[in-house]
């Protein structure tokens, strides 16, 4: 049962459940559920990690990785490679948080205006993706 405490009727609901698990002698498992992001931002953090890499890629950058036996190989960039390389070194600098599973929208929105401020110093403007980004660029 998931019960929004911000609302009195559920509340009420609450204490009710509460009284009936506590005669019962019952055990409970209590898990708070944090503000964190959606599964449509889940879907539009993923698409913009495929558009900073595909905009790395057009502009004809690579990604120089040194970690095969000191060997140092260029690729082309990759969502992954931009969530592992761009977007969690900054999260785990700003938040201390590992996972982008953990984050959420507040934390998400500073992360980009983070990556957009580095990439407009260079003449690259990319923005988050939403409904009103997506219908201008079909335009």
């Amino acid at each position: 049962m998931i019960l929004d405490l911000s609302q009195q009727k559920q509340v009420e609901k609450f204490k009710d459940y509460s009284q009936h698990l506590l005669q019962g002698l019952k055990k409970v498992d209590i898990k708070e559920i944090k503000d964190t992001r959606t599964s449509r931002q889940n879907a539009a953090l993923h698409l913009y990690f495929t558009m900073i890499s595909q905009e790395l890629n057009e502009l004809g950058m690579e990604f120089q990785y040194f970690g095969v036996k000191g060997q140092q190989l260029s690729l082309r960039y990759s969502p992954d490679i931009v969530k592992d390389y761009f977007w969690r070194p900054i999260q785990q600098t700003l938040f201390d948080i590992k996972s982008t599973t953990k984050l959420n929208s507040t934390q998400i929105n500073e992360i980009v205006d983070v990556i957009s401020k580095f990439f407009a110093e260079k003449g690259v403007h990319l923005l988050f993706p939403s409904m009103e980004s997506l219908t201008e660029k079909e335009k």
